[in-house]
């Protein structure tokens, strides 16, 4: 049945999202030669599209839209400190209000209902062409992000600060104290609790207990090898639920060094027998919950391949410190839309990558196979929804080039993604 978008183009209802947030942020302002809409539009599509340089993209810009812009002007916006601060809202605004995404499983375990969850990263890409170098090398330039467990929403913590080329990179943990409570609650409403899913670079337990006491932001992370770690009790947990399977033990624990009381989980992965031991300072998630969202942890980093991989963006865009943030903030904004766009193909229009979904399956009966061989009990969570995919596919980015190039209409579009779906 014909739905009313598939009347308007594919670039309109793609585009629907950021153009309904940019309607309630308070830092625009009147620009006749490039206004903000025209400026966020050409960031989303530069962010998506595979050009090599700025100037490439501008050209292909200047061919396929009615308007030309400059080399020189478009480089001038991306130094403003004030369309950044218009992004940065922007961006908040959408990533709140972004709906729970259809893979997401979080909503079904009563004990997350309260808590939004981040899994959260560094990620550095080379330096710009025209960076300065400092003692002969362009230091590459970092980012730290957060993708959020229940909507999948993308969002730019800060930059890595490198103390003016001083430091090849900022170790995580310290651009973490960098940060305010109110940032790191990323507009959580009073009464819910945030937790961050961070590797071993995000540990610190002393400042985790300020955090959890100060503002209600929670942490999970693996233990470092020269952890030394001193146990003092067993945690109760029903060791016949199927959900913490694969639990070997749950049990208060502190390091010798900061002497704050935490939770030592020591988990064997069903598939490999690997084991892992996990740390959290927050004390009433089951045990077999937590394992589970570490393992989710893998999604963030699959983001980046996609960054690296299938939007080619390897290098920064400019070498002003504003321009660095304005392209972590697009690509946040363009993955973000693209969430938002494919879940509304897949349950608007019901058009689904079977074949995917397939793999998925055949992929999830093999690593139940080898658990049952290896007498390995699994949580129902591990292979619980065969939707699920840690990252956007290239079949799909491809298709949307391609009809954001040819201002197809939604309609037509859908039918080209149907193909492409079955034939790919």
């Amino acid at each position: 049945m014909p739905q009313p978008n598939d009347y308007k183009s594919l670039t309109e209802c793609f585009l629907t999202p950021a153009r309904e947030a940019l309607l309630q942020c308070s830092h625009t302002r009147e620009c006749p030669e490039l206004d903000d809409w025209q400026w966020i539009r050409m960031g989303v599509n530069r962010s998506i599209n595979d050009e090599r340089s700025g100037r490439s993209f501008l050209q292909d810009w200047a061919m396929s839209d009615e308007s030309s812009v400059g080399v020189g002007h478009f480089f001038e916006t991306l130094k403003s400190a004030r369309r950044l601060q218009l992004l940065e809202e922007l961006n908040s605004m959408l990533a709140g209000s972004m709906p729970s995404h259809p893979d997401s499983l979080i909503d079904t375990l009563e004990e997350l209902r309260v808590i939004d969850i981040y899994a959260g990263d560094g990620h550095y890409h080379a330096a710009g062409t025209h960076d300065a170098p400092i003692k002969g090398k362009r230091r590459a330039v970092g980012h730290f992000y957060t993708l959020n467990y229940r909507t999948h929403a993308l969002t730019h913590l800060t930059a890595a600060d490198l103390q003016g080329g001083r430091k090849k990179s900022e170790h995580d943990m310290h651009a973490l104290k960098r940060m305010s409570s109110g940032q790191l609650r990323q507009g959580a409403a009073k009464g819910r609790q945030v937790l961050y899913v961070w590797d071993c670079a995000g540990t610190d337990m002393r400042q985790w207990y300020k955090w959890k006491q100060a503002a209600g932001v929670y942490f999970l992370s693996r233990a470092k090898d020269l952890m030394k770690i001193t146990c003092f009790g067993e945690i109760e947990f029903d060791r016949e639920a199927p959900i913490n399977a694969g639990v070997l033990a749950d049990q208060h624990a502190a390091t010798e060094t900061s002497g704050v009381m935490m939770r030592y989980i020591r988990y064997q992965c069903p598939r490999t027998g690997t084991e892992y031991e996990f740390i959290t300072n927050h004390m009433k998630i089951r045990p077999g919950v937590i394992a589970w969202l570490y393992l989710r942890r893998w999604d963030i980093e699959k983001t980046y391949d996609t960054f690296k991989n299938k939007l080619s963006e390897t290098k920064a865009w400019a070498s002003s410190m504003a321009a660095k943030k304005m392209q972590a903030q697009f690509l946040c904004l363009a993955h973000n839309l693209m969430v938002l766009l494919e879940s509304d193909i897949t349950g608007k229009h019901d058009v689904i990558n079977h074949k995917e979904i397939r793999r998925c399956e055949k992929r999830d009966t093999q690593a139940k196979q080898e658990c049952s061989q290896q007498n390995r009990p699994h949580s129902p969570l591990l292979f619980s929804n065969p939707h699920r995919r840690s990252q956007l596919t290239l079949k799909f980015i491809r298709w949307l080039r391609h009809h954001l190039r040819a201002g197809s209409l939604m309609s037509q579009a859908l039918q080209s993604l149907r193909r492409v779906y079955a034939a790919f």
